[in-house]
């Protein structure tokens, strides 16, 4: 709820496009996320894969008919098949602005390694392991619930296609985020962290954890569930 209006999530199709794409140009900016720096077509090409993958879903929250909040979620890795179904996209971004070509923090984001290794990355690669893809709430509506509401939805859906658990990634330097997910019941990661990002993790399956050989803070203290 915010005030006495209600917020709706439902599944995005191609229709919302121009929508979600205005939503995040305007939450992230170009040192924020890369393709916020390829500019409006490559966010737009973004978010058209996302919403057109089988492997793929967006999820976006609405208030009196207008989208104020989204999140994506991919049944698994996604950062090079999302780059390569955006490439076309990537080459007129950087053909219509070639000093893009010049910028070191576009090649190092592009091209970064997930910064794990071990057992980090075998939960990473793991096929039953979903992973958020991006979140973003209007400004305006911040701090209203949207966005708990928008992951609590993303358990739900990944579960209903198959995935035993779901992962996403939250800057170190964005506390506020940090506390929606703790406060949800997602389960902090170590393994996965990296040197800017720290994992949050929602298990489905209650057996996963075993199977990484990981102990989940519960099954120690019972007061951590």
């Amino acid at each position: 709820m915010t005030g006495d209006r209600t917020v709706s999530i439902r599944l995005a199709t191609l229709d919302d496009l121009d929508h979600v794409t205005k939503l995040h140009l305007a939450s992230f900016t170009p040192e924020d996320h890369v393709p916020v720096m390829l500019g409006p077509r490559y966010v737009k090409a973004t978010y058209r894969w996302q919403i057109s993958t089988p492997d793929a879903y967006t999820l976006v929250a609405e208030l009196d008919g207008a989208i104020v909040g989204l999140v994506a979620v991919c049944d698994k890795p996604f950062t090079r098949p999302m780059f390569m179904g955006c490439l076309g996209e990537f080459f007129i971004s950087v053909l219509k602005n070639p000093t893009l070509l010049m910028q070191a923090a576009l090649w190092k984001r592009l091209f970064r390694r997930s910064g794990v290794s071990g057992k980090g990355d075998e939960m990473a690669s793991h096929p039953g392991m979903a992973q958020m893809t991006i979140g973003a709430v209007d400004a305006e509506c911040r701090g209203a619930g949207i966005f708990p509401a928008l992951i609590e939805a993303t358990k739900v859906f990944s579960r209903q296609r198959g995935s035993r658990a779901v992962r996403a990634g939250v800057y170190k330097t964005n506390a506020p985020c940090q506390r929606v997910f703790i406060k949800g019941g997602w389960i902090e990661t170590p393994e996965l962290e990296t040197a800017d990002t720290v994992f949050y993790v929602a298990y489905f399956d209650s057996s996963l954890p075993e199977e990484f050989g990981i102990i989940l803070p519960c099954q120690n203290d019972p007061k951590a569930c």
